[in-house]
């Protein structure tokens, strides 16, 4: 199976587990709210984010080893692939040992993490020790497995593996708040679910490579550079934690568990979308390193500006979409007393935009293992967006939040992370892809007050505005970004793409 053909298989896959995991957390989280209350919902989001954050230990390693095995799998080196799952697994059990340590140590402060109390009918220690065993389990399972079937870009199994057994976990949830309330049962089913889908997953791997067992070792100059890019990953993803987890602590901790609850409701709105967006980006991430591997640089950069115009598309009208009809899906999902402010609304449409700005850089970075480069870069935006957020917190709230995370959004990570890329990979001037930045931004800031300005004026009944806000938000969008695009190369380039695909087909 071709690079392209496959992406696709993995595009479909991908999109089939994810809307299984926006839609059925989505009808959990309403019956948590009606059912339990905010401050469930916010002690489950501050749950996840403290974990989130003890798993920094992980980022980067499993990513580093599907690198490692782009070359091998093109040479058909089965040994070597053998030795790095050996590697993996090993080093996966170590970490899963340092996530139990350090959890445990945190175990007697977790209440510090929460202003002004939490539900007092539950143990939170005896909750997060629940947590804590479903984080820490996959690490001494077979979670290392999944990295096979990444690296030879089979996402499309993992998918399938995924949407039983979370289709199962949701449905068991569901019927436990409906019929009993009871927090205990619902976080329960968590683990064992963990524990069974590591080991299908184990089985499938097993039957499609029985030629890659754990054994073997790898040589000492392997592992130097092997840990050079475990270092630098780990490094780059600790932005993307404080990014996302330390603002629910920080909430939390300065603003209490029912705000945390309210941000989190909108956060879920940019986390689905960022889900559903990076179908694209994980599906393509396999095919993109093994172009890297195989192309030459003039036709990789080529495809990172066509990649690029048709992922700020997609960006461009989830931000329009979000900024028109945020307000009254909050209010209709949750209710008025769950609606936040009009500044915090636009707030959240400019983190989305701009953190999506930034992806396909990523992507390419990873794809070509431009990690140990790019390792001061994640320490600075880390620092700055966590103090900011202290500071920003105690003054003006939530926003503070958002503005935090922007500002090292825009001011750090987009141009410093460029930079990196194009001085390491591509060898070229940035100045061509900064003022695509720039253009991109401009572009979707007119079509966002043009859209907004006409759906500001259909009000009514909730769920008429947001079907009729829906409608024009499609039709003038993509009617925007057409004429403004239809002459671009990159627009021709991609227009050519899809027809020969579906030609393909």
């Amino acid at each position: 199976m071709g690079r392209t053909r496959r992406a696709f298989v993995n595009i479909i896959w991908g999109f089939i587990e994810k809307m299984i995991t926006l839609i059925c957390p989505f009808i959990i989280r309403t019956i948590m709210i009606y059912k339990l209350g905010n401050e469930y919902l916010g002690l489950n989001g501050l749950f996840t984010s403290i974990l989130q954050v003890l798993s920094l230990a992980e980022l980067g390693f499993g990513d580093a080893i599907v690198f490692s095995m782009y070359k091998p799998i093109i040479e058909n080196d089965n040994k070597m692939l053998s030795a790095l799952l050996n590697l993996y697994k090993k080093v996966y059990r170590i970490i899963g040992m340092v996530i139990l340590c350090v959890g445990l140590l945190i175990l007697p402060f977790i209440t510090k993490f929460v202003k002004g109390g939490y539900p007092s009918e539950v143990n939170i220690y005896v909750l997060y020790c629940i947590y804590l065993f479903n984080t820490v389990i996959s690490y001494f399972l077979f979670a290392y497995k999944e990295s096979l079937l990444k690296a030879h870009q089979r996402n499309d199994v993992n998918s399938r593996i995924l949407s039983g057994c979370n289709i199962v976990m949701y449905v068991l949830q569901i019927i436990v708040l409906l019929l009993f309330s009871n927090y205990y049962l619902y976080i329960v089913i968590m683990p064992v679910t963990t524990i069974v889908l590591n080991c299908v997953r184990s089985l499938f791997v097993k039957k499609m490579y029985p030629q890659i067992v754990c054994e073997g070792h790898i040589e000492k100059d392997a592992v130097i550079g092997l840990s050079k890019r475990i270092i630098g990953l780990t490094l780059n993803k600790l932005a993307q934690v404080c990014r996302n987890s330390f603002d629910s602590i920080i909430i939390s901790s300065f603003l209490g568990l029912v705000i945390l609850a309210r941000y989190q409701n909108y956060y879920y709105i940019i986390s689905a979308l960022t889900v559903m967006v990076s179908i694209i980006t994980t599906a393509v991430g396999a095919g993109i390193g093994n172009s890297i591997a195989a192309e030459t640089v003039e036709k990789n950069y080529s495809d990172y500006k066509e990649f690029l115009f048709i992922y700020n598309w997609i960006a461009c009208f989830c931000t329009v979409c979000m900024l028109c009809l945020y307000q009254p899906f909050i209010e209709l999902w949750v209710g008025k007393s769950n609606v936040l402010p009009l500044s915090t609304v636009i707030l959240c449409c400019i983190y989305f935009y701009t953190m999506k700005l930034g992806d396909i850089a990523a992507v390419y970075r990873q794809a070509a293992g431009i990690w140990w480069e790019d390792k001061f870069r994640p320490i600075v935006e880390s620092v700055v967006n966590l103090a900011v957020n202290i500071v920003l917190v105690k003054y003006i709230g939530v926003d503070g939040v958002l503005v935090s995370t922007i500002i090292s959004i825009v001011c750090i990570n987009i141009p410093w992370a460029t930079y990196v890329l194009f001085k390491v990979y591509f060898k070229m001037s940035i100045k061509e892809v900064f003022f695509k930045y720039i253009r991109y931004f401009i572009e979707t800031t007119v079509l966002c007050a043009v859209v907004y300005g006409i759906c500001s004026r259909i009000n009514g009944n909730l769920l008429v505005v947001l079907v009729v806000r829906t409608i024009i938000c499609i039709g003038l969008v993509n009617a925007g970004l057409y004429i403004i695009s239809y002459t671009k190369p990159e627009f021709v380039s991609a227009k050519n793409r899809v027809f020969r695909r579906k030609k393909r087909m």
